[in-house]
Order: C-alpha cells, then sequence, then structure tokens
C-alpha cells in the first residue's frame, strides 16, 4: 500500500452504490485492521463487519451521521474496545488504517459519529463493549449526474500548525528541511478531523515531536488518526519513530501549551 500516493488521494464518500462489496474485499480490509500494530501495547480491540447496511441504515436514521446525516451505505464497519488508556487514540489509529486499505483496493468511506450508542449497540449485539468507531464502507457512486457536494475543506499550512521549542514560535520551513522532517507535516496536515477543525499543534524540540490536541473527549479519535498519518509518512521518508503516550501539566507549562490544549504524546525521531 502507497501512503503518500493514497493521502493525496483518498476522500470522504457520501454516496455509494447500493450493490454489496465482494466479500474477499471486505475480508482483506479487516485482516489488515487487524494485522495494524497498535499505538497502545497489548490493546483489545473487536472489530465487526455490518453485512446488511439498508437495514443499519434504517434503525440509525436519525441517530448517527455525519452533522446529523446518516450516510446509507450497502456495509458498515465498527470497532469496540476494552477500557484503558488511549483505547480512543487506539480505535482512531486502527480504523483509519483500514480506511487507506479500502481505498487502495478501489472502495470508499465515511467517518460516522453515533449520538445515541446504545441504539448501535443493540443493532450490533455488541452490549457488553464500548463502540469507539464507525465508518460507512462501500463502492463509490460516479453516476454521471451525480455531483459531490460537500464543502471542500481548507487546512492549515505546515509553518500555522508546528512551533519550535515553544508554542507559537514557528519552525520555518528552512528549519524542518534541515532536519529532514518537512515531509512529515506535509503529508501529516492531510489527515482528516471531524469536521476537518485540524485540532492538533506541534512542537519540535530535541528530536521528539510533541503533539497537542484540543481537550475535548471527542478529538482523541482524531489524535489516533494524526498519529497514524505521521507515523506513516516517517515510514514513508525512511526514518523509524515510534509514538510515546506522554501527558503531564509539567510538559504543558514547559512549553507554553494553551488551556484549551494539551500535549498527549510525542514522536521520537
Amino acid at each position: 500500500m502507497n501512503f503518500v500516493k493514497i493521502v493525496e488521494e483518498i476522500r470522504t464518500i457520501r454516496d455509494f452504490k447500493k450493490s454489496p462489496v465482494d466479500q474477499k474485499l471486505i475480508d482483506e480490509i479487516i485482516d489488515f485492521g487487524k494485522n495494524t500494530r497498535s499505538i497502545v501495547p497489548d490493546a483489545e480491540i473487536s472489530i465487526k463487519f455490518i453485512e446488511n447496511g439498508s437495514k443499519l441504515y434504517k434503525e440509525l436514521y436519525g441517530k448517527a451521521g455525519y452533522y446529523g446525516q446518516m450516510i446509507e451505505a450497502p456495509h458498515y464497519i465498527a470497532i469496540s474496545s476494552k477500557l484503558y488508556p488511549n483505547y480512543l487514540e487506539n480505535s482512531g489509529y486502527i480504523m483509519e488504517a483500514m480506511r487507506l486499505k479500502a481505498w487502495d483496493l478501489g472502495l470508499g468511506t465515511a467517518w460516522l459519529d453515533v449520538e445515541e450508542e446504545e441504539t448501535l449497540k443493540d443493532a450490533l449485539d455488541m452490549k457488553e463493549e464500548v463502540i469507539t468507531a464507525f465508518i460507512a464502507i462501500g463502492e463509490p457512486y460516479k453516476g454521471l449526474f451525480k455531483k459531490d457536494l460537500s464543502p471542500k475543506s481548507t487546512r492549515m499550512g505546515i509553518t500555522d500548525m508546528v512551533y519550535h521549542k515553544t508554542w507559537g514560535e514557528e519552525a520555518d520551513i528552512e528549519f524542518l528541511d534541515e532536519r529532514g522532517i518537512t515531509n512529515l507535516f506535509y503529508y501529516a496536515k492531510l489527515a482528516p478531523s471531524w469536521g476537518n477543525i485540524q485540532p492538533w499543534r506541534f512542537i519540535v524540540d530535541d528530536g521528539k515531536i510533541y503533539l497537542a490536541m484540543e481537550k475535548e473527549e471527542s478529538k482523541k479519535i482524531d489524535a489516533g488518526i494524526m498519529m497514524l498519518y505521521l507515523d506513516q509518512a516517517s515510514h514513508a521518508e525512511g526514518i523509524i519513530g515510534k509514538w510515546i503516550f506522554e501527558k503531564s501539566e509539567k510538559l504543558n507549562e514547559k512549553y507554553n501549551i494553551p488551556d484549551e490544549y494539551e500535549i498527549v504524546a510525542y514522536y521520537s525521531v
């Protein structure tokens, strides 16, 4: 799977063909998710494929979707998880890896929010688990008269989101080039987030890239997605780094992090 090529092409799909997807492709995607290295050691997750998308769509209409609009698809995939530190970030990391694999196989996906989790848990018979990630999946509809009417997202530039040693101190491109990490942030800025608000910033300091996120619980899935993109971009550049979760008030004070953000992890390069 060519990460660089895929992240420059992938987009959210909201119109799907009604025809079912070849089960071999679904199995390949789910196996890919199961074999994706977790960012949390010994993490326990379950991946559930929902074959009858039409039935689930009717059950979740008005109770899940994107900005309240349920997306109709032939299938859906859900991740459920045990409760452990950083379980949401881990679920975001793995689900986004499956989304990239799906695109590589010619399929489209869309992240979905669940406003009434109990309804989904009942529908999937997963009452004892916590559902952490949920997507629609299928073949993109490419009809002659269909157009993608979703708003085009605008994204921050690298220097808007990367700081040097302290919050607000811009890390210019020359500084990043000298360290061979400019492309890490070029591809990282392509990572999706809920509403494409990019709730992250980075601080580069002494061989570490600190990830600062907005504090809301809902942003933890976005953090996991970003961690995947930076990880894969690093590997594409021949840099083998590793994510380490680290959160403390001392770190926030050291780097002058504003109250609405917090450092959640760092990536060693």
